[in-house]
């Protein structure tokens, strides 16, 4: 069951919990797949569907899947799941399609024109998860976006028995991927980023996974360009004596499903009643259909005491968790900027699962406290921004270009770049 961590020590618990995450080992092991794969190709990468996938395949090729098939099992989907695929593919464009200026000019009275535009990224790899559960809502979360923004070529991952997953390959036709790759893993970022006999290289690396996959990432940055670092799932959940002890209990399971790994935070407020939550969790707990998965992700979860809604916020941005859930109404909206977190549920009817399908926004987010300095996938990541400026002879007309001349010399000579000031003296005379 969850353990109960006192607000003052979270900090130091939290330090314990990244340092023992650095010693498993598992930055080594990713290390070792990731230089097989780059260097033997097909090879290495068979071997290592084979053994990390249980698996007995006899080419790469038994994994691979062109679009005919993709849209093969979109076709034979019932109705029902057809257009639960297709509202949740349509709300995520419906947040996501006013997020972005592809051409911006501005007008200046230095140069003619400057501002920037944006192309989509040529090629990306949209991993999402599997092995437990099939996620197409994790393919729907990146790939909307990638189609919205008119990326070339998508090839999508993901691990798993092929009966079993019907619904992530009609969500990769569903926004348009031109393959699947049905592995997962460090083995299979390493061969999009790198390439093999049978699989194209891409660009950058989307989407959630394990901590193995979280690793590869990181070691692959550079290489390719990725996301972030998405590794478990994570939630904190706030509430007082007003909010509902089961919601709080099913939202708390709901995170914890993800996988053994997934990390919750319980932060209470006084008058809650943390006995009758856990009795709650426990008696839930008992009739789930994953108690297994569930059973191990609790060794990972905590509840913490709280004296006032600021004390929680303040502990939760400790944390910065993937998902916030405040289950309290009458909030301050004002008090939302102060808070650290990779998305943000509040009020009594709300939950990070509304987060994860349908409510809009993207579910891959960072993890792990790194909201800090990342953000959740947006249109935006899926472009290329660059920059112009204009400067043409009538730019001498302008009553700042001179300026803009002689100051940039002025930089230029204090930094010792003298031949930069030449170029610019050049264009002064």
């Amino acid at each position: 069951m969850i353990k109960n961590i006192e607000n003052s020590s979270l900090k130091e618990y939290l330090l314990n919990e990244k340092n023992l995450q650095k010693e498993n080992g598992i930055e080594d092991a990713v290390r070792k797949i990731i230089l097989a794969v780059k260097d033997s190709g097909n090879e290495s990468l068979l071997s290592c569907i084979n053994k990390y996938e249980e698996k007995n395949l006899k080419s790469v090729d038994e994994v691979l899947f062109d679009q005919n098939y993709l849209e093969d099992k979109f076709n034979s989907l019932n109705d029902k799941n057809r257009d639960m695929l297709v509202y949740m593919a349509d709300r995520i464009e419906k947040f996501h399609n006013k997020d972005i200026e592809v051409f911006k000019e501005f007008e200046d009275d230095s140069v003619e024109k400057y501002g920037y535009f944006l192309r989509p990224i040529e090629k990306v790899g949209l991993y999402a998860p599997g092995g437990k559960a099939q996620y197409p809502s994790s393919i729907l979360m990146t790939g909307v976006l990638a189609k919205l923004a008119g990326v070339n070529e998508i090839t999508v991952m993901f691990p798993g028995k092929i009966d079993d997953l019907d619904l992530m390959f009609a969500s990769s036709h569903l926004i348009g991927a031109k393959r699947v790759i049905n592995s997962g893993g460090a083995h299979t970022l390493a061969a999009i980023a790198y390439g093999t006999e049978s699989i194209e290289s891409v660009d950058k690396i989307f989407g959630p996974g394990n901590s193995y996959v979280s690793e590869a990432k990181r070691q692959l940055f550079g290489e390719v360009g990725i996301d972030s670092l998405n590794g478990p799932s994570e939630v904190a959940i706030i509430v007082d004596e007003n909010s509902s002890i089961e919601y709080a209990v099913r939202d708390f399971l709901a995170q914890a499903e993800h996988g053994e790994d997934s990390r919750c935070f319980l932060i209470h407020l006084p008058g809650f009643d943390l006995n009758l939550f856990k009795q709650s969790l426990e008696k839930n707990l008992s009739k789930s259909k994953r108690k297994g998965i569930i059973d191990n992700a609790l060794i990972n979860c905590c509840s913490i005491d709280a004296c006032s809604l600021e004390h929680a916020i303040s502990l939760s941005n400790l944390i910065i968790p993937e998902h916030l859930e405040i289950l309290i109404d009458d909030i301050d909206l004002d008090q939302i900027p102060e808070i650290q977190a990779g998305a943000i549920f509040i009020g009594t009817e709300s939950s990070a699962v509304m987060g994860d399908y349908c409510a809009g926004p993207s579910h891959v987010i960072p993890t792990g406290g790194q909201g800090r300095y990342s953000s959740q996938v947006s249109l935006n990541d899926f472009y290329v921004k660059t920059s112009f400026v204009v400067a043409t002879k009538n730019s001498y007309k302008k009553n700042g270009y001179k300026a803009l001349l002689e100051k940039s010399i002025s930089i230029a000579e204090s930094e010792g770049l003298f031949e930069h000031a030449n170029a610019l003296k050049e264009r002064d005379n």
